[in-house]
Parts: structure tokens; sequence; C-alpha cells
């Protein structure tokens, strides 16, 4: 239903509630001007960008599948080359309400549409309103995209999402309410050559976990930018993936001895042609490898 990764969201082409305990293992200092963090903070940032990623969390993989979509009266759908979901994703929404309008002046479709879903581990819902515009390699608008996909050379991306995601993983449990808004660029459809993807996501609001050593939650903002990401044909041979790096920003409120500070967490994120993909903290040792899917993240030696 949905793409706005594969945030039907990466859902943009390519969206945080993660594994927590995969998560515990810390990252030792790089340098002196390592992120003044604890551990579980370091955890806690992980998860946090963890779920802008995933398609489980509503992030910019289920965007993805949006992005690389067409629009039709009747729904979003899959293009030549739509980034179709990670196979680990395990909780996509469906149904819910649809509604589609064009306006032929700007050559924009604007889609909205709501979805919830409810599993043994995963509960999330979310309200999405995306902007599309096609052009040919003329640079013309094509107002029936799906009838005319082999003549779409580009898509401009809008989307907006707010919802909530909450993940259960045995004693552990994460809970997120966000608002999301990414402005993507696809480019290079008619060419032999990978597609190209462009553009940004931020996604701000609050994130809550618990578990055998406690209770907390964080107020966040993180921002995720790319340039020149390649949509090319995945590792599986099951369809498109999106390959390249995205930078992030990540700010999020920290309580330490009856005082709230603003911690700034900063890095990179290697999207891989398996689903998976490498993530950074500047200033950090160590390497968390992060499911595009379901958001688990495992810290790689």
């Amino acid at each position: 239903m949905t793409r706005f990764a594969s945030l039907r969201s990466l859902a943009l082409v390519l969206g945080v509630a993660l594994t927590l305990a995969a998560c515990d293992a810390s990252i030792e200092p790089d340098d002196a001007n390592a992120p003044d963090l604890t551990d579980a903070e370091v955890t806690e940032a992980t998860q946090i960008v963890a779920d802008a990623l995933a398609e489980d969390g509503g992030g910019l993989f289920a965007s993805a599948r949006d992005l690389t979509s067409s629009v039709t009266d009747e729904g979003l759908a899959d293009g030549p080359r739509s980034v179709p979901g990670h196979r680990d994703g395990r909780a996509r929404c469906r149904g819910g309400e649809y509604s589609l309008t064009y306006n032929a002046e700007t050559g924009t479709h604007v889609v909205a549409y709501t979805c919830s879903v409810e599993t043994d581990r995963v509960q999330k819902s979310y309200a999405s309103r995306l902007s599309y515009q096609y052009r040919d390699a003329d640079g013309g608008f094509i107002p029936r995209p799906a009838a005319n996909w082999d003549t779409v050379d580009s898509v401009a991306f809008g989307g907006t999402r707010e919802g909530s995601v909450l993940i259960n993983r045995g004693e552990f449990s994460s809970e997120s309410v966000f608002e999301q808004v990414g402005r993507w660029t696809l480019s290079d459809l008619t060419s032999e050559g990978p597609a190209i993807l462009s553009g940004r996501q931020q996604r701000s609001g609050t994130h809550a976990r618990t578990g055998p050593g406690g209770s907390g939650s964080r107020t966040f903002s993180v921002d995720l930018s790319g340039q020149g990401i390649e949509i090319r044909a995945g590792d599986d041979g099951m369809g498109y993936m999106a390959v390249g790096e995205l930078a992030y920003v990540l700010t999020m409120e920290v309580e330490r001895n009856g005082q709230t500070r603003t911690r700034t967490v900063e890095g990179t994120i290697e999207l891989e042609a398996n689903g998976r993909a490498l993530f950074r903290i500047i200033g950090l040792r160590g390497v968390y490898r992060v499911s595009l899917g379901d958001g688990a993240t495992v810290l790689n030696p």
C-alpha cells in the first residue's frame, strides 16, 4: 500500500523501535573528541536513528516504497524500479483510507492515506500526505504515471507522516510517537544505469523504552540526508534496493543528576544491497548493523 529505503514509505525510494538487547554493548571512544554519552545513551541514540530508517518503524524505508510508486485512483502501484519493502519487515501497514487529487497546472499529484497494523510484536498507526511530480526527459509533466511509466525520467517527492510505533521484544519494549517530513528527488529513471535518489528527511518526537534495567524516555529530533544514492537490483535478486551513504544529525534531551541537557550525535549510515545498513557515530569506534526492515541492531566487533 505504501512507501514514503522502502519512510509504503525509502516507502520514498529507497523509518525507532529496535532490539534493545542487541544494543547493550558499548562503543569505545575513538578520540578525545568523542561525544559525551553514557552506554545507555549510545543505545538510545542507535535505536532512535534506526527507527527513523526502518520500515516497521514507519521511517525512511517505509517511505522508500511510497517514493518509488506510481499513483492511481485506487492506490499506490509499484513501478518498474520500485523498492518493494524489505523481506524482514514483518509489520507492513495495509488498508486504511486513501485519496488522490491532481493539479494539472503544477503537475502535482497529492495522495493522503492512513494505515495501522497490530501483531504480537508490533503495533503501529500513522497518517501520510504525499505529493508527486512526474516528469519526462524533456521536463514535461506526466498526469498518468502508471499508464506511462516508461516515459517517467524523474520524480519530485514530498511527504509528511505522523503516528506511533510500539515494539515488544521479550523483556524489552520501546515506543515512538513522531512527526516526519521528507523531500526527495528520484532521477535517471529512463537511463540504462541505476536511478539516483537525493534528498532529506526530518523526524522528531518522543521515544520511551522499558526493560530489566529500568525505563526512560527522550525527546528527539533526527535529520537524515543523502545525495547520489543508487536504486539498483538487490543482492537477493528479488527487487531494487537503495545503496549509498546517508548522513545523520540527532539531538536528544538527556537528564543527568536532576538536570536536563541536550546531546548531539552525528555520523553516517551506509546502505547496503542486502537490506541492511552500517551505522556509525562520529568519535566512537564500532559499527552497528541495522535491519532496514524491522530495525533490529547488532554491534559488529
